[in-house]
């Protein structure tokens, strides 16, 4: 699939070369072709309003969880999320799908709403064609309890499905998204760059039989660039403090990036609160991934929530250590990052050290699962889980902050 595009793309990206700055890299894929039989969603959140928080709400006829902006304190743009009944609703922006007409509907308002009253996808499919045509471009992944996993293209000429279990869509059972939808002018799209490295990815992991959440979920941290076939992991400084100073734009991973998420659904006759985010709330170099799933105490940790004050903990953490990493905040200087800070063969880099405690939290987080799995429903102990998760956050970031000079 990712040949026939290529040449097409290329010459887009020379007549197309500025960069969205709300922008995101997605993916879904049918159960049928992942490890465990389960569909996922993957989402990269690109914005210049990076900062999110996860919420909890019964505003509507389903209750949901779903994640905003830190500064939408009436919790109405839903970026992502999913609900009690199993259905999940992501998106990017598409760019070749806009047209000069009177929209009717926003797309965060729009997951929201989808996420309040719909239990699946053809519900939400449904909702969408009420609303249809729209004056934005977008593509809607989302799966259900059922196992439907689908891409929903709307714009200004309506809505389009594309199905992974089609195999004319999808041979092998994925389907990648951009800032561009295949039922638009191919040439008018941004994200091209992404687009490639992460259709490689997709294809490199199907043809491995490694299409579970955890290896689509390490795409968020890619350091292969699609145009340029640069690996930033050939290119690890020695030291942390050798001088590394590198050109970073245009990777699935940029400075924008807000979070990460993998959806994880459920197989059918499988309970639908078992459907799992596995989340990155903050920029994934510089935030661990946790699970996050429905109980009955509508529970989360509580680093991933806004407090009292406004603020989020875990986002506060992440924005310290990007400012290591992105130090020049100043003219182009977010197109720069300083790769010694990240990664070094003296495996002190931000994201070396993170990994561990990251491990640590989904090892724990999969072996609840499973547990859930075998009950069919989410256990009261998830809370005790969240605890230590709060705990281990609080005690590891300030440890990492401390080596690196962050904190006294």
């Amino acid at each position: 699939m990712l040949k026939q595009y290529v040449g097409l793309l290329l010459t887009a990206l020379i007549l197309h070369s500025s960069v969205a700055v709300w922008a995101c890299t997605t993916g879904i894929v049918s159960g049928k072709y992942t490890v465990d039989g389960r569909p996922l969603l993957f989402k990269q959140r690109d914005s210049e309003q990076a900062d999110n928080v996860y919420i909890y709400s019964h505003s509507g006829k389903y209750a949901y969880i779903g994640v905003v902006p830190i500064g939408d304190k009436e919790n109405r743009r839903v970026v992502y999320g999913h609900n009690e009944k199993g259905l999940a609703i992501m998106n990017s922006n598409s760019y070749n799908l806009e047209g000069p007409i009177q929209g009717k509907a926003t797309k965060s308002n729009l997951i929201r709403i989808g996420l309040e009253s719909c239990a699946t996808v053809d519900e939400f499919e449904a909702m969408l064609r009420r609303l249809a045509p729209f004056a934005y471009g977008s593509n809607y992944g989302c799966l259900d309890a059922t196992g439907a996993c689908v891409y929903l293209e709307c714009g200004c000429q309506g809505v389009k499905r594309y199905d992974a279990d089609d195999p004319q869509v999808a041979p092998h059972g994925y389907i990648v998204r951009s800032n561009f939808g295949m039922s638009g002018d191919l040439k008018k799209g941004k994200g091209y760059a992404r687009y490639v490295v992460a259709c490689e990815l997709f294809e490199q992991a199907a043809a491995n039989h490694q299409l579970d959440w955890k290896t689509v979920f390490s795409f968020s941290r890619c350091l292969r660039h699609g145009w340029t076939r640069m690996d930033l992991n050939e290119w690890m400084p020695e030291k942390e403090s050798t001088p590394s100073m590198t050109a970073f734009r245009d990777f699935i991973p940029r400075y924008i990036t807000g979070s990460a998420v993998v959806y994880q659904g459920v197989k059918q006759g499988e309970s639908p609160l078992l459907t799992t985010a596995w989340t990155a709330i903050a920029h994934p170099f510089t935030t661990v991934c946790i699970p996050i799933w429905f109980g009955q105490e509508h529970r989360m940790p509580a680093c991933v929530q806004r407090r009292d004050g406004g603020d989020c903990a875990l986002v506060n953490w992440s924005n310290a250590f990007k400012q290591y990493l992105f130090p020049i905040d100043y003219g182009e200087g977010r197109d720069y990052i300083m790769l010694a800070h990240l990664i070094n063969g003296e495996g002190t880099g931000i994201l070396q050290q993170m990994l561990p405690v990251e491990d640590q939290i989904v090892a724990q987080g999969e072996a609840y699962l499973e547990r859930f799995r075998h009950e069919n429903g989410i256990m009261p102990d998830y809370v005790e889980y969240y605890r230590w998760v709060d705990e281990l956050v609080e005690a590891e970031y300030t440890r990492i902050a401390r080596s690196h000079g962050l904190l006294p």
